[in-house]
């Protein structure tokens, strides 16, 4: 018997239904007739249960189930209005006309006793009445509404995936039976590998981080397959989280204009946990806690998502939520979260009086503000059931302004969220929002990890520059003498002089860095990030460098003509942000780019736009934080930060994004620094710790360190295929590289995991010079798995997913290719893809010790450095050979001269099998067998050994140790520099190379030696 959808995945979802209380009922023995959508008999019977007075009063509840069966067939015009009106009816919410005229709210749902209601699931439940007759896998019925569909399909088939299942939900059943997904609280799609869930009308991308994973903050992060599917399902799938979702936390942002859409909101599974969590300190008073999520996570809809909970539950008591920004445009985007998904009874003060006479009324509803309003404001209410959520609570939250909201509602609980805790002498997040009953004082804690696995972030790349300048200090002191004594400077005067002209600002206000950093700035743009439809934002040191930053970019982008041109010809933009102070001391210069409030947003919703030719904005500290741009990919760093600020600039291009013309997404966020940041980038990324432990797995790749990584797998992929002449293109070649790696066998899928992972790598690197050796190997190999590919049944996802510069080299070298007119996307980045980057990231993290002054050639040096680093601990504990041989490795790397491409990625080759070594020789010191690893210390040896193993006869392989010892030292004392090229000396090699075989019984003569001599002759 095969497997199948019903045979697995169906089964197991019932089978977790009943363990989780619901009652099965096969679909063919539903109360119902199939074109019905509620179960009317059962819905009936709660109806009147709930609501003892209809009971006496049927006319009355004939007429509440009429008026909700018109609102279930009104989804025919729309089926996300028609969801919200029956969300509010389910959530009892609406008032429903009795015979009599009177309007009355009904219950049709039990939230207080959830056991309290008809809780079924059913498969196989048919409905008819349109084009055709359809079938959903697996319904959830609660009182007789259908909560949740579940597409299902089977896990066996490669080219079958959670997708397909997702499309048959959005593209056929909601589109031919919209009236049977108007009480639908969420769906969800899965093969039993993946698991997604997403509410209604929400497109089926691949890469989408709509259709979400859900889980547990608990989790191991990489938990991943059956066991990951069988445990969302076991989480979400039940009625102690659909219920709650359904009455507290489905939300709808309605259509602002008609370029817009009626949109479905759900929160993602740590906002779900952290609001519930809020929810029970203040049910349990305690005085809040603190929320730790990674940036670009959601927290402003968390915050939503909290009071919407709070303000239903009759328990809290009418409580009034105060949401709390740092600056204005939070308050903002924090409003026009609240408002477009409709959150009731909010208000926005216009300034602190305003502020203040709100919190004295004891009225319930939300109140979004700055902190800086409660200055001076003094005591203004002792309620308890004032709650306060802190947003961004890692900066304000401390000092005079945190002292003051404090005081005014000295009763409120507070909880803070934040993605940058902050633990440092001076302050401490944990300490100021920490609830000493949670562990290391964080109630939720979502991380990074978590984040990136789960797609609702992108990894980042940081991009090191080296801006380098000379400065002849001999000189410069004699000049500033010669001032000093002109002006006759006092020694405090000389200091303090000095000491300006010696500030960053000196040098990063330097003409010619500035046209230098812009011109790469602008280069680096056009090549990586123009072609993928992304906007850029710079960040420059001060006001006015913001202004000369951007005027550079202008003008660099204009000499450049044509060629920095928008896709329809226009002329790519550049926008200035930052804080200017309408008076008469301000410079007029800066004056220009003073902003209203709506300018400043008409300006963000140009930035958003792909078609908008608005491609840069340069900023000194506004958008550097709460600033939400998925468009943003690439993030251009030119000013020293630390920390907490450090952290949340550079993640501003994490946001996941999907191309609207050309449907490619973002694989990754990239940081451009030239500013020297790398350490203080990667401490950032780690974050405080509020106890000892290991910190977060660090998502920050090194360009160089990917090359090196991208050489590594193409060789191996390359490996694959030894023998198969790369240069024919005809079908013989191919036919020969599949037999290499047949379906469904082990070597199959290592090819197509590594293909992905150099793809995607490619796709980054690209335009880059330290490629071109590998651009034929590359090519090739593309060609192989576009003739492999799985043909997904949705193809269209497939194709979008391939990066532009990968799809444009594997077409312009294939044969009999047609192109159409409107050219797709094809990359195959999916969950897999995304975790073999994750892995790129775990390999390679040597830590780059990067300085402001250092030189473009430095960085191999730094290289060798971070090795170094790590080896030098060991070489303070033991004098183990494998130690010594690895320092002697390294520094006769570091005399060697590069210039040429080929000479720095062999550099970068052996750097990397060092570095591998000196891990391989701490594992072993850890296991206590390092004495093993003496007699290979020399890689000439390990080499050697390798030879002589695979062509020794068997019952020798005891004694080749001493073999390839002796093959060493008669080599070593024979051969002397350019032997190669005498005769003599090459005729002693061989000589003693066979006298050594001899000694030991070998022959002279065949594989054995012809190896052994090759390998000598090349490396000795």
């Amino acid at each position: 018997m095969g497997f199948t959808e019903a045979s697995t995945i169906q089964t197991s979802l019932l089978e977790w239904a009943e363990d989780a209380g619901w009652g099965h009922v096969s679909g063919v023995d539903l109360p119902r007739d199939e074109h019905d959508v509620v179960i009317e008999p059962w819905a009936r019977e709660a109806l009147l249960a709930l609501n003892p007075d209809l009971v006496e009063d049927p006319e009355s509840a004939d007429m509440v189930l009429f008026e909700i069966n018109q609102a279930i067939l009104d989804a025919q015009n729309g089926l996300v209005a028609a969801n919200e009106r029956l969300t509010v009816m389910l959530r009892g919410d609406h008032s429903f006309v009795t015979v009599d005229g009177k309007h009355v709210p009904r219950r049709l749902i039990d939230f207080s006793d959830l056991d309290n209601n008809r809780l079924i699931v059913a498969d196989e439940v048919t409905i008819t009445g349109s084009v055709k007759p359809r079938r959903f896998d697996v319904v959830y019925y609660v009182n007789g509404f259908p909560l949740v569909v579940v597409e299902t399909k089977t896990p066996v088939k490669k080219q079958v995936s959670w997708v397909n299942a997702a499309k048959d939900i959005y593209s056929t059943y909601e589109a031919e039976y919209p009236q049977f997904f108007a009480t639908n609280v969420f769906n969800v799609a899965t093969e039993g590998l993946d698991f997604r869930m997403a509410p209604i009308r929400c497109y089926p991308d691949p890469d989408s981080e709509i259709w979400a994973k859900w889980g547990s903050t608990a989790d191991d992060p990489k938990l991943t397959g059956p066991a990951r599917v069988e445990r969302a399902a076991r989480l979400l799938l039940t009625p102690q989280v659909i219920l709650p979702i359904l009455k507290d936390f489905a939300m709808y942002r309605h259509a602002r204009d008609a370029s817009e859409q009626d949109v479905k909101l759900l929160p993602r599974y740590p906002q779900f946990e952290a609001a519930l969590a809020i929810h029970a300190k203040v049910l349990a008073g305690r005085p809040g806690g603190l929320i730790w999520h990674h940036q670009g996570s959601g927290k402003t809809e968390l915050m939503a998502f909290t009071a919407s909970r709070l303000l239903r539950d009759p328990e809290v008591g009418s409580p009034t939520v105060i949401v709390i920004a740092d600056r204005k445009d939070l308050v903002r985007q924090t409003a026009e979260m609240f408002e477009t998904a409709g959150m009731p009874r909010m208000s926005v003060p216009a300034n602190k009086r305003e502020l203040w006479k709100i919190l004295k009324r004891d009225e319930p509803g939300v109140v979004i503000t700055t902190v800086h309003k409660f200055a001076e404001a003094g005591h203004l209410n002792d309620r308890s059931n004032i709650i306060v959520l802190v947003d961004e609570a890692h900066r304000t939250q401390e000092g005079k302004f945190g002292r003051a909201w404090r005081a005014a509602v000295p009763n409120a609980k507070f909880f803070g969220a934040t993605g940058t805790a902050i633990k440092d002498k001076d302050r401490s997040t944990f300490k100021l929002f920490g609830d000493p009953d949670d562990p290391d004082l964080v109630m939720s804690r979502y991380t990074m990890e978590h984040s990136i696995i789960d797609g609702f972030t992108k990894p980042v790349i940081v991009e090191g520059r080296s801006v380098g300048f000379e400065l002849n200090k001999e000189d410069l002191d004699e000049a500033f003498e010669e001032l000093a004594e002109q002006e006759e400077l006092d020694e405090d005067e000389k200091v303090y002089l000095s000491g300006k002209a010696s500030h960053v600002e000196t040098v990063l206000s330097n003409p010619e860095r500035i046209a230098a950093v812009c011109t790469d700035i602008v280069e680096h743009y056009l090549k990586y990030v123009a072609p993928l439809g992304q906007k850029a934002q710079v960040v420059a040191y001060n006001q006015r460098l913001v202004v000369a930053y951007a005027k550079a970019i202008e003008a660099e982008l204009k000499r450049r003509g044509a060629v920095a041109l928008m896709p329809d010809g226009r002329q790519r933009e550049v926008g200035v942000v930052m804080h200017v102070v309408d008076s008469k001391n301000t410079p007029a210069e800066l004056k220009h780019y003073l902003l209203t409030d709506e300018q400043e947003e008409t300006l963000k919703r140009r930035f958003k736009r792909v078609e908008d030719p608005l491609c840069f904005v340069v900023v000194t500290a506004k958008w550097m934080t709460g600033f939400n741009a998925p468009i943003e990919g690439v993030l251009y760093l030119d000013k020293p930060l630390k920390a907490a600020n450090l952290f949340q600039t550079i993640t501003r291009p994490n946001r996941p994004w999907k191309n609207p013309v050309t449907g490619q997404r973002k694989d990754y966020g990239r940081v451009v620094d030239y500013i020297g940041l790398a350490k203080a980038i990667g401490e950032s990324l780690v974050g405080p710790q509020p106890k000892a432990g290991e910190p977060d797995e660090l998502h920050i790749v090194d360009v160089s360190q990917l090359v090196a990584k991208f050489m590594g797998d193409l060789t191996k992929l390359d490996a694959m295929f030894v023998g198969i002449d790369k240069t024919d293109s005809g079908f013989a070649s191919l036919s020969e590289a599949h037999e290499r790696i047949k379906d469904s066998t082990p070597h199959r899928d290592a090819f197509v995991e590594g293909f992905v992972s150099i793809q995607t790598v490619w796709e980054f690197l690209d335009p880059n010079t330290m490629l071109a050796p590998f651009r034929g190997t590359y090519y090739w190999l593309a060609k192989v798995y576009e003739s492999i590919r799985p043909k997904d049944v949705s193809k269209a996802f497939l194709w979008e997913r391939l990066g532009a510069k990968t799809q444009d080299l594997v077409h312009g070298h294939m044969t009999n290719v047609t192109v159409r007119a409107n050219r797709t996307k094809n990359v195959m980045l999916d969950a897999a893809g995304l975790e073999l980057i994750k892995k790129i990231a775990e390999q390679l993290k040597i830590p780059e010790v990067e300085s402001p002054d250092t030189k473009p050639g430095d960085v191999y040096q730094e290289v060798l450095d971070s090795i170094e680093s790590r080896l030098k601990r060991r070489l303070e504990e033991s004098d183990s050979p494998v130690y010594q041989s690895l320092a002697a490795r390294i520094e006769k790397l570091r005399q060697k001269s590069i210039t040429s491409v080929e000479e720095s990625l062999a550099f970068l080759e052996q750097a990397l099998q060092i570095a591998q070594d000196v891990v391989a020789a701490d594992r072993a010191a850890e296991e206590g067998r390092l004495e093993e690893l003496e007699p290979l210390v020399d890689p000439k040896r390990g080499a050697l050994t390798q030879i002589v193993e695979e062509n020794t006869p068997p019952g020798l392989h005891k004694i080749v140790p001493d073999i390839v010892l002796r093959i060493d030292s008669i080599v070593l004392e024979v051969a002397y520099t350019g032997w190669t090229e005498s005769d003599a000396g090459d005729k002693k090699v061989r000589r003693e190379l066979r006298a050594a075989l001899k000694n030991f019984g070998l022959p002279v003569t065949g594989e054995l030696f012809n190896k052994t001599y090759e390998y000598v002759r090349e490396n000795y």
